[in-house]
């Protein structure tokens, strides 16, 4: 029991400095969506070490939209409360209360839309409208109550019990208590600190826990996976912090990140763009990063050996990240070139930490794994790479990937100082029209998702596959308007889907044809189409296949999508890197080196 207090003190010492001496710690999360601040969760931790009790409860205030209500939004109110044995870490018990609000002074059937609409989000379908010992009220506060929602979780015995209460209906349902149960519950974040802390303190990098999400009365097998301590966006800055996923059905569920210290200080719900950042934080970082391990990607044998370099290219300095296999070499090597959109050196958007899958780092993992060294690098204007961003012209972007190529073919462990190139969606123009030069070291390129339509061709196909009408027409009108823009000399910039885009980069791009680019290279090429891919549609290996010659080839990559894993429908990753779905991109690049090749 001395051990586990002494990790409980130190998992909560974080919320209050004074913490010795106290039972009660206090803190606040700000809640955001895509961006935007919608709310707050204000959380209590206490301990009553006497009792063995540890009681995590919260107040949370959030702004749903929904489109039915008048001012857009609904006001979600909810009241958890989360039991613990002090001592195990076994939860005992929770409970909440939720309401829908809504004070536009809507008419009550709209209002009833609204919040049948919010409910529909959460799979779930009730009654919430019995509400005539209310109506008067309300109206004197010019309010519309749109249901009460209460409820509660606890072991009883052998069993999990489950209880809802409503105005019209009560709802119970049991099941088998599961081993390393934890709670997770909708817009509740503070439920994260107790598992912050069972993460803290599993052995290995994958703990198996059953999640009970008590809103949706429903079990969840999955793991807490560690990440590893990265750099990570937070407050629109990068600090070096201690990952975790939660994944359930291999998908992510949620990501939390914690500090040196132990302190819980961001959570992502990556598929509803959900962010808790903890308030009034005085930042305690980690030191330096360490390499994250990809779960079912890599199966380490050995490790391999990453390094910080620094490169420079057109009067700026690009950043990377090498990763080298055990042993002396040499290795065959591969530059890794990625889409056109500014991210960092692992695929991540750093100004979007709702979304931290890291899937170009999960497959450079992969290829190290496989035998290769590799090279990736961060956007310029991102990370550790100078320039500007959204000014990169498209002369400097082929200028990057040639500097890469003639500096890793210099390395001492790259075989015959030559480079294979692998490229992700107009990544794959860049580097075509970079290795297209002959005196450049370059032994093949492997593009996957090389688009084969024109760029407007290309954007108008992708706006096509728009599902929702308004924000499709939106796109075509931003698309009118941007080539109009594209006949006048001296306009730089434009919108398009909610971005500025710089105009002449796009004027170079839009004279590229990209059939006859791929056919013009006089190196063994592979261009690989994901079966599943939402930006770059798998026909496009059928409309290129018309171009290729011999040392050329266009083939489909089944089970994956863009990023190389699997996806949902709207194309977003839901899952890690797939090694399983690679081998014919792995076995690629190792016949490049092969002596049948020279």
């Amino acid at each position: 029991m001395r051990r586990n207090w002494a990790l409980l003190i130190l998992a909560l010492a974080w919320a209050l400095p004074a913490w010795a001496g106290s039972s009660m710690t206090k803190g606040k999360f700000d809640l955001y969506l895509n961006g935007v601040n919608k709310g707050y969760e204000k959380f209590k931790v206490k301990l009553d070490a006497k009792k063995d009790e540890w009681t995590v409860s919260s107040e949370v205030r959030f702004k749903l939209p929904v489109a039915k209500a008048k001012r857009g939004y609904v006001d979600l109110y909810l009241y958890p409360v989360l039991d613990l044995n002090a001592r195990t870490k076994q939860v005992e018990g929770y409970s909440y209360r939720l309401t829908y609000n809504d004070f536009s002074n809507m008419d009550i059937t709209e209002a009833q839309d609204s919040a049948t609409e919010v409910v529909d989000q959460d799979f779930r379908h009730y009654d919430l409208f019995n509400r005539s010992a209310q109506e008067q009220q309300d109206q004197m506060q010019d309010r519309i109550d749109l249901g009460v929602n209460a409820g509660k979780c606890e072991p009883i015995g052998d069993t999990l019990h489950f209880q809802q209460y409503r105005f019209s209906n009560n709802r119970v349902k049991d099941e088998p208590l599961p081993k390393h149960l934890v709670i997770l519950d909708a817009y509740v974040f503070s439920l994260y600190i107790p598992l912050a802390e069972k993460a803290l303190a599993m052995k290995g990098d994958s703990l198996p826990v059953t999640v009970a999400m008590p809103q949706g009365m429903a079990l969840k097998p999955g793991t807490v996976d560690y990440m590893g301590i990265e750099r990570t966006p937070f407050k629109g800055n990068m600090m070096i912090l201690r990952h975790y996923d939660v994944n359930i059905g291999g998908s992510i569920l949620s990501s939390f990140w914690v500090d040196k210290t132990g302190q819980l200080i961001q959570v992502v719900i990556p598929d509803q763009g959900l962010l808790a950042v903890i308030a009034n934080y005085q930042p305690q970082p980690y030191d330096h990063e360490e390499p994250r391990i990809i779960k079912e990607t890599i199966k380490m044998q050995g490790g391999f050996n990453e390094s910080r370099v620094h490169i420079p290219s057109g009067g700026i300095t690009l950043g990377g990240t090498l990763a080298v296999p055990p042993g002396a070499g040499p290795f065959p090597t591969i530059l890794m070139v990625q889409d056109l959109e500014p991210v960092d050196r692992d695929g991540n958007d750093p100004a979007n930490p709702y979304s931290r899958a890291g899937t170009w780092k999960q497959l450079a993992y992969y290829l190290t794994e496989q035998g290769f060294a590799t090279l990736r690098v961060d956007s310029r204007g991102v990370g550790e790479s100078g320039g500007d961003a959204q000014k990169a012209s498209w002369a400097e972007r082929v200028g990057d990937v040639q500097a890469l190529v003639r500096w890793l073919a210099e390395r001492p462990f790259a075989s015959g100082h030559q480079v294979a190139v692998i490229s992700l969606g107009l990544g794959g123009w860049v580097s075509a029209q970079a290795v297209a030069s002959a005196s450049l070291p370059v032994k093949g390129l492997l593009a996957v998702a090389y688009p084969a339509k024109p760029l407007l061709r290309l954007w108008k196909e992708q706006i096509g596959n728009i599902n929702d009408p308004q924000t499709r027409q939106q796109a075509y009108l931003d698309l009118d308007a941007m080539q109009g823009k594209l006949q006048e000399a001296g306009v730089e910039w434009a919108n398009f889907r909610g971005s500025k885009v710089y105009l002449p980069t796009v004027r170079t791009m839009d004279q590229i044809d990209p059939d006859s680019l791929a056919a013009s290279l006089k190196i063994p090429c592979l261009f690989a189409y994901p079966e599943q891919d939402k930006v770059i549609m798998a026909f496009h290996k059928d409309v290129l296949s018309d171009y290729l010659h011999a040392g050329q080839k266009a083939e489909l990559l089944p089970g994956v999508g863009h990023q190389l894993t699997p996806q949902n429908e709207q194309g977003l990753p839901t899952g890690l890197v797939d090694g399983s779905k690679l081998g014919p991109l792995a076995s690629w690049l190792k016949e490049l080196w092969s002596p049948e090749v020279h």
